[in-house]
């Protein structure tokens, strides 16, 4: 009796042990990942500031309302710009992405499918200057330096990321959705639009955000189509057009400082602008994300 007792007694000693083992693992685990979590937010946070820093002095009404040509020169003619490329890239792109991963994930075979796994994966990976100068061999003997040729130029980058974002979001749709519709006699084509892409609605949007940072933040593409002008260009895309990555660009070459000041203010609006989007996406399908 005695023995049988001593042997619970060091059963719950072991196991007591185990679970304090297992605890402090656990406790030191997390403060790893926590670690590597800061780790990597942390140059974002530096960024932010060190461009917050940079541009206060020189983020004034004037700027955001004035044209370089203004007695107080300002960049209004490249926020206009910029968000005019954008808006046209993503109304040429969006439609064209958002169908080509509708027919990747849904309808194509599987050979089809890994084949246009791989030209996505290829032209993800192509850099800008790249599509920038294929835009400058290929649109602009055709266009001519214009905002149209620099939102095509932009449109060659931003297609693969609406591609294969919407592709992935789709996958991830559980099939008993698709099977309960389409047991209810509903044709497999408004299964797809209705049913499916409507639940993944959330993460195409922000496919969408994604593509939409990346073309305002672009530079390359922009020197070799649209170049710039000082002129405030309003949806007249035949004519060279202004961007703020065009600005960041060449006044941050500038021995003036006030040029150089402008230069980070336009990169705070530039930052400013893609969070805005990021904030307003994702407060509008929240509900969506967590339904």
């Amino acid at each position: 009796m005695i023995t049988s007792q001593h042997s619970v007694k060091e059963m719950l000693l072991v196991a007591d042990k185990s679970t304090q083992r297992r605890a402090r693992t656990n406790r030191i685990m997390r403060w790893l990942v926590t670690f590597a979590a800061l780790l990597a937010v942390f140059p974002l946070f530096v960024i932010i500031t060190f461009v917050v820093v940079r541009a206060a002095p020189y983020l004034t009404p004037e700027l955001i309302l004035n044209n370089p040509l203004d007695t107080k020169p300002g960049i209004l003619n490249a926020v206009v710009g910029s968000i005019q490329m954008t808006a046209l890239t993503m109304l040429i792109t969006s439609p064209i992405g958002i169908a080509g991963g509708i027919y990747i994930s849904e309808f194509s075979s599987p050979r089809i499918s890994a084949v246009c796994d791989t030209v996505l994966d290829i032209l993800l990976g192509v850099p800008s200057i790249i599509a920038g100068l294929f835009a400058y061999l290929v649109l602009v003997p055709v266009t001519g330096f214009s905002g149209l040729a620099g939102s095509l130029s932009l449109g060659i980058l931003t297609l693969p990321i609406v591609m294969r974002t919407t592709r992935e979001v789709l996958r991830l749709v559980p099939p008993s959705i698709r099977e309960a519709s389409l047991a209810l006699g509903i044709p497999i084509w408004r299964t797809t639009i209705l049913v499916t892409l409507r639940t993944a609605l959330p993460g195409v949007l922000t496919g969408l955000v994604l593509a939409s940072s990346r073309s305002l933040g672009e530079t390359a593409p922009l020197i070799m189509t649209a170049q710039g002008t000082n002129a405030l260009n309003i949806l007249d895309f035949g004519t060279t057009m202004n961007a703020m990555p065009l600005v960041i660009f060449r006044y941050a070459r500038s021995p003036d400082q006030l040029q150089i000041g402008q230069a980070w203010a336009a990169a705070l609006i530039l930052m400013t602008i893609a969070l805005v989007m990021n904030v307003i996406v994702r407060r509008k399908t929240v509900d969506s994300r967590v339904a």
